[in-house]
């Protein structure tokens, strides 16, 4: 491989200027402007307060019927959030914002300054590269570096995506007042800023659900009791009763808590009503194909019909008093996690595992929700274990003794994960030792390759096991350590 080792002070220096567009607050844009780092362990002591704290509510009872509801069929089954194809190592500085992009054979491609400095934290959706500062976000797509688009939140915040998909990104001001949500794929921005004002709004975007595209975004408005529906498919947001509890390309599902007994509506997207429902407070939804899979706080797993609003009770949980709820961005199965364990759900309603003891690991793209395509990673803190659980059948496809940090490719079924005698690789064939040097700071999408932190330096080499001879090959520089690394395919 050739040798393109970057000088040894590569500090980003000499970099090319790049515009700066500060987004218009006075109006909605729509058009194009076309780390393994800090993983932990989920806090769930926090994110069971957030639940109980907007706790949703569900169905059981009669049900109103509207002739003209439109968007029966929310099945979204097989939608990819993201590729597994890469050409292109992504290198960013938090502390001087500059990007530098290295292809496959380690040559230098690009080198820029994002323009704002220092970031509290970077991300990389698709080809769209996002930052965080102190008072702003930058996003900068890395087909068009010469534009690097700002907008001002007037204090720091956290960049989050949504539930159910990796395609958006969303970030809010302090006391939640305004949000943002810009989409990877097409570079669209809503700017709650840019709305006609509603009064009192929090928008509590932890826990904002959306569809595999992440065109469609479901956010509570605690402040107003309400859920709004931000779509990039329209020109004004949609106005709903109740708290977010599920959304499809078609159809919005909120909750309305009444004591220990919730109302269950759904809507479309122009907010006609469609079906009306009581039962016990429920913790998870997904939109299927005919209907609206719902799991009670109890664990009972319950089937909504859109054709007439019966209820219809399908299996039951053994995990404990439900705590929350994702829908996987392959659209058709939802994750559950109770206390006592996790479960994965069908779409016809069908308990594919039952998983006791065990938590999603909230690692990497997964911090708070599960978003790999094909499998599951989940963890038993208490015997030090992780597994890999295939998303299709439910079946435990290889188990590891290991701790939560992993790293993983798109599918999720090729995971890394260290241990305090080096590195394993989980995989559907089984548990291989994998031969490391230094360590390991970003997997591919593939999971075929990784970067290392060797000596200061960052190195791009092949995932080698016990199990396949190693390569002859130089590992690739790709430049100083103390950056975030990601993959992306241009």
């Amino acid at each position: 491989m050739p040798d393109s080792r970057p000088p040894i002070f590569d500090d980003g220096g000499d970099l090319p200027d790049v515009d700066r567009s500060r987004r218009d607050d006075s109006r909605l844009i729509d058009e194009p402007v076309d780390r393994y780092g800090d993983l932990r362990h989920p806090n769930f002591l926090v994110r069971r307060a957030i639940v109980v704290g907007v706790a949703v509510a569900a169905i059981a009872g009669g049900a109103v019927v509207v002739s003209n509801f439109i968007g029966e069929d929310g099945d979204e089954s097989g939608a990819a959030f993201t590729s597994s194809d890469w050409n292109t190592i992504v290198s960013i500085d938090d502390i001087t914002g500059s990007i530098v992009l290295v292809d496959d054979a380690g040559e230098e491609t690009e080198r820029f300054r994002m323009g704002v400095q220092p970031l509290n934290e970077s991300l990389l959706l698709g080809d769209t590269v996002f930052g965080g500062t102190d008072n702003e976000i930058a996003y900068v797509s890395l087909r068009d570096i010469e534009t690097v688009s700002t907008i001002d939140l007037a204090s720091s915040t956290a960049l989050l995506m949504p539930s159910g998909s990796a395609q958006t990104l969303m970030a809010a001001s302090p006391g939640a007042g305004r949000a943002v949500f810009v989409n990877a794929s097409s570079d669209e921005v809503i700017d709650t800023a840019a709305l006609d004002e509603i009064v009192g709004s929090r928008y509590d975007i932890q826990l904002a659900r959306s569809d595999p595209s992440g065109r469609h975004v479901l956010v509570t408005d605690s402040g107003n009791f309400q859920s709004v529906l931000f779509s990039f498919d329209r020109d004004t947001p949609s106005f709903f009763p109740g708290l977010a509890l599920a959304v499809s390309d078609s159809l919005v599902v909120t909750a309305q808590n009444v004591g220990t007994d919730a109302t269950v509506n759904v809507f479309n997207h122009d907010g006609e009503p469609g079906v009306v429902a009581r039962t016990k407070s429920v913790r998870a939804g997904m939109v299927v194909s005919g209907g609206v899979v719902l799991v009670t706080v109890d664990g009972g797993v319950v089937m909504l019909s859109l054709d007439d609003g019966s209820v219809s009770e399908v299996s039951q949980l053994t995990i404990g008093a439900v705590l929350e709820g994702h829908v996987a961005v392959r659209g058709d199965r939802l994750i559950v996690i109770g206390e006592a364990g996790t479960a994965v759900i069908d779409d016809a309603g069908a308990v594919l595992a039952d998983l006791p003891d065990a938590v999603p690991t909230m690692t990497g793209i997964d911090v708070v929700a599960p978003r790999r395509n094909d499998c599951l990673i989940v963890s038993r803190e208490a015997v030090g274990e992780i597994a890999v659980i295939d998303l299709a059948d439910g079946t435990i496809l290889a188990e590891a003794l290991a701790n939560p940090e992993v790293l993983a490719g798109t599918d999720g079924c090729r995971v890394l994960v260290p241990t305090t005698s080096g590195y394993l690789l989980v995989t559907r064939e089984g548990v291989l030792r994998a031969t490391v040097t230094g360590s390991v700071v970003a997997i591919a999408p593939d999971a075929r390759h990784i970067v290392v932190d060797n000596a200061n330096r960052l190195e791009l080499l092949p995932v080698v096991t016990e199990d396949n001879v190693p390569v002859e090959d130089e590992p690739i520089d790709i430049g100083r350590s103390g950056r975030a690394v990601h993959f992306a395919e241009l």
